[in-house]
């Protein structure tokens, strides 16, 4: 009987001890070739057929992997989200909560060393410094997110996040401002060194629109006040050191949201405010000026933050601490829905991700959302005085 020999890939260490190598393919960050080594005991015609099995699950992907470090995922993995155009906001939270809270432990790991357990420690160990469900859950979301990449690109087989356990986040009761709220607000901002800001809580109040949609406004691409439209199609951001940009809105859909002649009157007062500032410093406004802008021209937006810090201003100053500037959405979606509205319309003015029967909204302003603006808006119109 012929002698067997040993094949390329095979090297025998000891009597019965075969080190078994497989070539499998290239590393997709450095380049270099990569290579599956395994050890086997047992005859030469045993570890020969190991090593054919080991070529047929290489071949199928199943020991895939790369060399690089939870870092490298992470620099690759941001790079991704803008080439797929993901919102500066949400990338720029995604670094910071990398940079805080994982880094520091995973940062220098291997990506393919990275396991479920090491996931569910890492949220144990925040969770016992202190850290909230909501932020643990934001961790678990950003490496849930970078190791389904990572699977995508052949770095892994599976994903050791799917498996991890982020604590519950507990249902919290939402805060909706009542109409004597808002007005108390609006009369408070009237009475402040920016009277501008009471127009701002009334238009959010009454559309729904968030803080970045309203900063984004323009006075010719997004109104047409004579047929009482509002047309959102922007939000703006204002990252630290970065200048102002114009963002897609938040889901990336554009609205159209009927005006009632309570927020025209407010939105032809504030556009007037601009012109008459423009006037005074001599300046002509740009061609599309923001309709909340503290530069001459109208040429810059409002940051959000702006809105935040003055919206806090007043609310401390009357005693409504536990109102913040987002939930003038929530009286909007709340009291419509309250007065009869439904939840489909109310969620389409607001701008959120539109229910089957919002997908075929064509932007044509129909007469119930015309009638919830005007309900909406008749909660803020002080009473008539009594004799």
């Amino acid at each position: 009987m012929a002698e067997l020999r040993t094949a390329p890939g095979m090297r025998e260490r000891a009597p019965g001890v075969w080190e078994l190598v497989v070539q499998n393919g290239v590393d997709p960050v450095t380049g270099k070739r990569l290579q599956i080594s395994r050890t086997f005991r047992g005859t030469l015609r045993e570890a020969k057929k190991a090593r054919a099995e080991l070529i047929v699950e290489a071949s199928k992907g199943k020991h895939s992997g790369t060399r690089a470090t939870v870092d490298e995922l992470f620099v690759d993995w941001i790079v991704e989200l803008k080439r797929k155009g993901r919102s500066p906001n949400t990338i720029d939270g995604y670094e910071k909560v990398y940079a805080r809270n994982i880094k520091p432990t995973l940062g220098n790991t291997l990506v393919t060393k990275v396991t479920t357990k090491m996931l569910s420690q890492l949220y144990g160990a925040h969770q016992d410094r202190g850290l909230s469900p909501r932020s643990v859950y934001q961790i678990h979301a950003c490496l849930s997110s970078m190791f389904t990449q990572a699977c995508r690109w052949g770095w892994r087989d599976s994903n050791p996040a799917q498996w991890a356990d982020p604590p519950s986040i507990p249902d919290t009761v939402p805060v909706v401002p009542t109409p004597e709220e808002v007005r108390a607000l609006i009369a408070e901002a009237e009475r402040s060194k920016r009277p501008e800001h009471a127009r701002a809580i009334l238009i959010a109040a009454t559309t729904g629109v968030r803080r970045a949609e309203l900063c984004g406004l323009r006075r010719w691409r997004g109104l047409d006040l004579e047929r009482g439209l509002m047309r959102v199609t922007e939000s703006v951001t204002a990252l630290k050191g970065r200048p102002i940009e114009e963002i897609p809105t938040k889901n990336r859909r554009i609205r159209t949201v009927a005006l009632d002649e309570l927020t025209i009157a407010t939105l032809r007062k504030q556009i007037e405010a601009v012109e008459e500032r423009a006037r005074f410093a001599g300046v002509e406004l740009v061609d599309d000026p923001f309709v909340f802008t503290d530069s001459a021209d109208g040429s810059v937006a409002w940051k959000p933050t702006l809105i935040t810090r003055n919206f806090q201003r007043l609310r401390a100053r009357i005693g409504l601490d536990h109102l913040d500037f987002h939930d003038l959405r929530k009286f909007m979606e709340t009291y419509g829905q309250e007065m009869g509205f439904s939840i489909t319309q109310v969620a389409v003015r607001a701008g959120h991700n539109p229910a089957v029967a919002a997908k075929h909204y064509s932007g044509r302003v129909s007469e119930t959302d015309r009638a919830l603006a005007i309900a909406v808006a008749s909660l803020l119109v002080p009473a008539e005085p009594t004799e």
